[in-house]
Parts: structure tokens; C-alpha cells; sequence
């Protein structure tokens, strides 16, 4: 479906739903003993969006089929990948003096929350309004604080 300036769109549909399903996969990894990846607001951030789908994922009731789109190993390897290198690039980034950084199409990522940030570091989450805002409402409900 294209975009048109004055649609509307929620985390559990559309464009939305693809911050809600990267979240659910940082939970979804999050819950491996020997997990390479701890991320404890994914899984109440998608508790909060609410979508039986995502919650079910992560719960473990749906993804243990043959498809690699829904095979729950495959999902929890690839994400766990992809947000380490992230992570990893950020902490190095700081260790060389950057202290500022920008996450463009934030979503749901907590990085800004779940990293340790020097105290001088400024982070800039770039988003639509409403998910900022679910985002920052829903984590400060859950007592996340920013380290920076």
C-alpha cells in the first residue's frame, strides 16, 4: 500500500508494525540462556502495542515451522547479529569521543535506554510523533530511565 501524507497508521499494522516485529525479536532473544543480547524493555514495549500476533511470538506459541520467516531460531540468530553490531558500533563510537548520536526510524529500538552511555553523550531518536511518544510514555510507565 503507498504512503499518502494523511494516513494513519498504528504499531500493530502498516509501517508500524515492522518497529513492533524488530522489538519482538529483541525479546524473542532476549530469553536465551546463553542469549548474546539483553534487551528488557522489547518484550514489555510489545506487550504494551498490544498485538496478539507478536505477543504470541514471543510467548513461543507461533514461529517453530520450516519457513526461515517464521523459524524462531533463524529470527532470534539474525536479530541477535544485527542488533550487536549496532550495539557494538555505538559503545566503540563513545570509546573514540563521539558524544552524540542519531537513530534514524527509532521505532521501538531502546538503545537510548539500555546502553551505558557516558554522561555527556546526547542521543536523537528520529521518528513519527506517535511512536516517539508511545515509546517514551510507555518506558518512563515501566520506570526506564536514560543513563545519558
Amino acid at each position: 500500500m503507498a504512503r499518502t501524507e494523511n494516513d494513519t497508521w498504528d504499531l500493530a499494522s502498516s509501517v508500524g508494525a515492522t518497529a513492533t516485529a524488530v522489538a519482538t525479536q529483541r525479546a524473542m532473544a532476549s530469553q536465551e540462556p546463553h542469549r548474546l543480547l539483553n534487551d528488557p524493555w522489547a518484550d514489555p514495549l510489545v506487550r504494551a502495542v498490544g498485538s496478539d500476533t507478536f505477543i504470541k511470538l514471543i510467548d513461543g506459541k507461533l514461529g517453530d515451522t520450516d519457513d526461515p520467516v517464521m523459524n524462531r531460531q533463524a529470527v532470534i540468530e539474525q536479530i541477535t547479529v544485527r542488533t550487536r553490531y549496532f550495539d557494538d558500533f555505538f559503545r566503540q563510537a563513545t570509546e573514540a569521543g563521539v558524544r552524540q548520536a542519531v537513530i534514524l526510524a527509532s521505532g521501538l529500538d531502546t538503545r537510548a535506554y539500555r546502553l551505558p552511555w557516558p554522561a555527556d553523550m546526547v542521543i536523537y531518536e528520529i521518528d513519527q510523533p506517535e511512536v516517539i511518544e508511545f515509546k517514551t510514555r510507555t518506558l518512563a510507565d515501566l520506570g526506564a530511565k536514560l543513563p545519558a
